[in-house]
């Protein structure tokens, strides 16, 4: 008996043993799994967010990314044109962490060169004038080319941070080139400048920081210098953008405001702009120069989808103010009997979406040089379009109906011109703040000296034209 008891009691610490290695193995088990699922997350975080630094070091020395490549207009990345009152109407709500995350994806998108993008790329585009201009060295976004910083001419809110990435050759010639007071007209037939961050800067002013995809020759419109860009080798994304700090964008906007050159003055910007010369942009290459016609661009493959520069959101305006054909044949003389809310109610303020009096004003003869046409010479505008080109009317108008900061307007005809149909447009004005609209039945004229901004042409399903003008002059 005594033997058997013993044989028992020397069982039960070899069992015990093996419970436990068997409780350590299925937790070390359940931890490799662990590590093997995080290891998987971590590899998917990495892929799919190169816009953070360290992922983006990770992939460079697996060498996983491609450099940013130059795209061919009719072969570039869907998109948007957004002129400046466009950006601060889609931006200028967003807050700090919305800011953030947009620009996150918009950087994401242009470290993949826009492989496999979805929603559309907002390219800019419009005037600006240069406020100041830096070199790009290895420590910086880019390792060589020029960082812009430009004031945009219509809402001296909006600030751009232009990157001009080229080869060390060139340097010299943009240093002399983008000078403080340059102008820059970004088109979207050559430009394609595509937004990569957004920063908000306080006080209602935003910071867009863009590169242009294409790639190509810049020249100044007056001196003929310029300079050739080239997509970067590669990109710094530790460093951050904009490239521009804060505390430089603050001394460049006072000394731009202690020269006089300030895109909000009246006067002294409006004669500047006429006598400044302008940097644009010119075809990349001759295949690019095929696929633009003579009197304008042919739209690019993003064009099908883009938001043009300077049409306005005021679709809703013709079909909800369309006159009958009886009124159209009625001789201008009075009131039109078509009521004015539908039309304010089914449209927005043009170009504002709700802030009024977000575009520069000028004293009368002192705006920047544009065309002038009269009313039976904007047909042709309906087709080719308005673009960033400055274009003024003239005429002599009736008010048909008003309200608020906006006024309908027709030309005065005479019989000859109303028996021909002559001229025979509508005319949307919006007027900034502190501006008061003519009242209905008003009659007046508009020169050269004080004529009306073109920023739209409509044609709509009855054949009316609509032409979207801005009141863009003060009086004395």
């Amino acid at each position: 008996m005594k033997t058997v008891e013993l044989g028992r009691g020397n069982r039960r610490p070899r069992q015990e043993s093996e419970n436990d290695n068997l409780f350590g193995w299925t937790v070390f088990i359940l931890l490799m799994c662990g590590f093997a699922v995080a290891c998987w997350i971590g590899t998917f975080y990495v892929f799919t967010h190169p816009e953070e630094p360290f992922n983006y070091q990770i992939l460079a020395k697996l060498k996983r990314l491609d450099p940013p490549k130059r795209f061919e207009l009719t072969a570039a990345p869907v998109g948007e044109f957004l002129t400046a009152d466009k950006l601060l109407a889609k931006f200028g709500a967003m807050t700090a962490g919305q800011l953030d995350e947009e620009s996150k994806n918009l950087l994401r998108s242009y470290i993949r060169n826009y492989d496999h993008q979805v929603s559309k790329i907002p390219y800019v585009t419009g005037k600006f004038t240069v406020l100041d201009s830096h070199p790009m060295d290895p420590g910086k976004f880019l390792d060589s080319g020029f960082a812009v910083l430009a004031q945009s001419v219509e809402v001296p809110t909006i600030y751009v941070e232009h990157l001009f990435p080229a080869a060390p050759e060139h340097l010299a010639a943009m240093q002399r080139t983008l000078t403080t007071g340059l102008g820059i007209e970004l088109r979207r037939s050559y430009d394609l400048s595509a937004v990569i961050h957004i920063q908000n800067l306080g006080d209602g002013r935003l910071l867009f920081t863009c590169v242009p995809l294409l790639y190509g020759p810049y020249g100044t419109t007056q001196t003929g210098s310029g300079f050739q860009l080239d997509p970067p080798r590669n990109v710094n994304v530790k460093a951050g953008l904009p490239s521009i700090q804060q505390m430089q964008i603050r001394d460049a906007v006072q000394r731009f405001a202690q020269l006089g050159l300030v895109a909000g003055s009246q006067e002294t910007a409006s004669t500047d702009n006429k006598s400044r010369p302008d940097l644009v942009g010119s075809e990349p290459s001759p295949r690019v120069e095929r696929a633009i016609a003579v009197n304008g661009p042919t739209k690019p493959n993003l064009a099908q989808t883009e938001t043009a520069p300077a049409k306005t959101g005021s679709r809703g305006v013709a079909a909800a103010e369309s006159p009958t054909p009886a009124q159209s044949a009625t001789p201008l003389t009075g009131v039109a009997s078509q009521p004015l809310q539908p039309f304010l109610t089914a449209s927005p303020a043009p170009a504002t979406t709700g802030r009024v009096g977000a575009w520069q004003m000028y004293h009368p003869s002192q705006m920047p040089r544009g065309r002038l046409l009269g009313v039976d010479e904007t047909s042709g505008l309906v087709d080719k379009g308005v673009g960033n080109e400055t274009i003024y009317l003239r005429g002599d108008f009736v008010v048909t109906a008003a309200r608020d900061n906006r006024a309908i307007l027709r030309a005065r005809q005479s019989l000859t011109d109303r028996l021909l149909n002559r001229g025979n447009a509508r005319i949307i004005v919006e007027y900034p703040r502190g501006v008061p609209a003519p009242r209905e039945g008003e009659s007046f004229q508009r020169a050269a000296e004080r004529p009306f901004q073109i920023v739209d042409v409509r044609k709509g399903a009855d054949g009316q034209i609509n032409l979207y003008v801005r009141e863009i002059t003060v009086e004395h």
